[in-house]
């Protein structure tokens, strides 16, 4: 049986990441809608691929930027979070998620991601609005983010 998070352990995710960089007072949550649509994004995709749904996780976060601040942060502790629940164990230390997120943030100013995340936020029919998050898990993004989620966070199973 998979095991997914809840909107408030998400939300609590993102507080806990604005505290490790002090900026807890930047707290918001702007589109809570977002963070339902994840949910059911992932729970209704990807069969029982624990990797697929904590790539969805990740890859949604990001695009659809439910908090004022911290999104990439949230996105990676959230997919982290959901495998751990699922019987993996966490191995990156925090030197691997920087170089994680050294290479995610310049990729994605590189390849003008943003516009896409934007374009893909405004779509409002839920049916498009999938197709294009599975797109972009599909992308050379997602599949390094894919591998790299596999890599440090083995199932014990």
């Amino acid at each position: 049986m998979i095991v997914y998070l809840s909107e408030e352990e998400i939300i609590e995710i993102n507080r806990y990441s604005l505290q490790l960089t002090g900026e807890e007072e930047k707290f918001q949550v702007v589109q809570p809608d977002d963070i339902r649509f994840t949910i059911r994004f992932i729970s209704e995709q990807f069969g029982k691929d624990i990797y697929r749904k904590a790539l969805g996780y990740c890859v949604s976060l990001i695009v659809l930027h439910p908090f004022r601040n911290g999104n990439h942060r949230t996105s990676l502790l959230s997919a982290e979070r959901f495998l751990q629940k699922n019987h993996c164990r966490p191995l990156a230390t925090n030197t691997e998620r920087i170089q994680l997120e050294k290479w995610r943030l310049p990729y994605e100013e590189k390849h003008e991601l943003h516009r896409e995340f934007f374009r893909i936020t405004n779509i409002l029919e839920e049916k498009a609005r999938i197709n294009e998050l599975k797109k972009l898990m599909r992308s050379v993004y997602g599949i390094k983010i894919l591998q790299w989620l596999k890599k440090y966070n083995p199932n014990e199973l």
